[in-house]
Parts: C-alpha cells; sequence; structure tokens
C-alpha cells in the first residue's frame, strides 16, 4: 500500500513532459494490438512519395515491441508486417517509374524528387555496384531511395531482378533499424531519467543539431536544383 502511494507520489512529482510521454505510451501499448496494421499502412504510403520516414516507422516499431513489453510471436508478427510494409513500398515506386515513364519527371507531386539528372545517375550506380547500390540506397532517406527505386522502374529493369536486389538490402535495413529501435525501447526509462537530469544540455544539444541538419539540407537542396537546372 505505502508502495503504491510512493509511486503515485513519484509519477506526480515527474516533469510536465515525462507525464505527458508516459501517458503517450501507456495509450499506445493498450493499443500494441493494431499496431503491425498501422505501422503496414503508413509505410506503404512512403513508398507514393508521402513524407513519411520508413527509418522512423521501423525504430518506432522496434522500441514500442519492447517498451509494451510484446511476446516473442506479437514482436515477429509486427517484425514481419513492418518489412512487408517496406518491401511493398518499394513494389509501388518502381512500378511508379515502370508505368508512367518519363512522364513521372514532370508531375509536380515527384518533380522534386527525380529528375533527369537522378536517373542518369542512378541508373550507372545500379548498372555498375548492382545489388550494393540497393545495399546504401536503403539506408539514405530524403527521397534518394524512393529515386532509386523510380530508377529501376524507369530504366525498365526486370521486376524480378529488382525484387531480388531489394530483398536482402531491405531485409538487412529493417533489422538494423528495427533492433535500434528494440535497443532504445529497452532503455528508455534510463534514457528519460538522463534527460530529466541534463534536460538543459540536452535541448541545447537537439537545437544545434537539428539547426546544422536544416542549414546542411537547405545548402543541398540549392545546390542540387542549380545542378539539375544546369
Amino acid at each position: 500500500m505505502n508502495t503504491n502511494g510512493g509511486l503515485q507520489v513519484s509519477r506526480l512529482q515527474a516533469p510536465k513532459w515525462r507525464r505527458l510521454i508516459e501517458s503517450f505510451i501507456f495509450y499506445v501499448c493498450e493499443h500494441a494490438a493494431y499496431a503491425h496494421y498501422i505501422f503496414f499502412g503508413l509505410i506503404l504510403l512512403s513508398g507514393l512519395n508521402i513524407p513519411i520516414s520508413e527509418e522512423l516507422m521501423l525504430l518506432t516499431a522496434g522500441a514500442l515491441g519492447s517498451i509494451c513489453g510484446l511476446e516473442t510471436s506479437a514482436m515477429t508478427t509486427l517484425y514481419v508486417w513492418v518489412f512487408f510494409g517496406c518491401w511493398i513500398a518499394a513494389w509501388e515506386a518502381y512500378w511508379l517509374g515502370r508505368l508512367l515513364g518519363p512522364k513521372l519527371l514532370t508531375l509536380k507531386w515527384f518533380r522534386h524528387i527525380i529528375t533527369k539528372k537522378r536517373v542518369d545517375k542512378f541508373g550507372q550506380y545500379i548498372e555498375r555496384f548492382g545489388v550494393y547500390a540497393f545495399l546504401v540506397g536503403r539506408f539514405i532517406p530524403c527521397g534518394v531511395r524512393n529515386s532509386l527505386f523510380m530508377t529501376s522502374g524507369l530504366t525498365k529493369m526486370p521486376f524480378r531482378q529488382f525484387l531480388l536486389r531489394d530483398f536482402g538490402a531491405c531485409l538487412l535495413a529493417c533489422s538494423v533499424w528495427f533492433y535500434l529501435g528494440h535497443l532504445f525501447g529497452d532503455n528508455y526509462k534510463l534514457i528519460l531519467e538522463m534527460f530529466n537530469v541534463y534536460e538543459k544540455i540536452f535541448l541545447v544539444s537537439v537545437i544545434l543539431i537539428v539547426s546544422c541538419l536544416g542549414v546542411y539540407l537547405y545548402r543541398q537542396s540549392r545546390i542540387h536544383s542549380v545542378v539539375d537546372k544546369n
């Protein structure tokens, strides 16, 4: 009885941001039985160039399984669903390139991702490095991964060959991101405690990292736009 009272006091004394995180985690874990459907659907949307990060989905799925204490069978089910979501999302990008052909380069929705210069460049990478282009491309976000898949379709790579090349790359990338998410989930309480102690340092560090990343991405986008125009 005293222990429960102590826990309640401890929870009440916790910072507001931590109470919000714990409430969110509790809500998510209550609905964990539907998680694989949700992740699968969101990942499929990413194959259509909707800005949803596959990496974030995989990390979140791995962390969710660990934090919510899912059994091995449930974890396996979750992993299988997110893996097939990532693999099938690549098929979507491939068939967009294969069916639409050069017209894809003129569509506003894809124009900032796939350009003739990128198609030529990725086509050379695929021809030169084969499956290794997929192994590397699977770990590069920001439109590069989808550009690689759409280029495979635009250059009319046989679909069976595309499936075989991407299968191993997808399996490796999904396993790495899912496992990292699982590690985070195993240690999330320790991470929250450290954040509680070094909150100001963490916040300043995050602001600096995000600012530097934003400047870098902005400069890269400007460089790419100039190069593509030329």
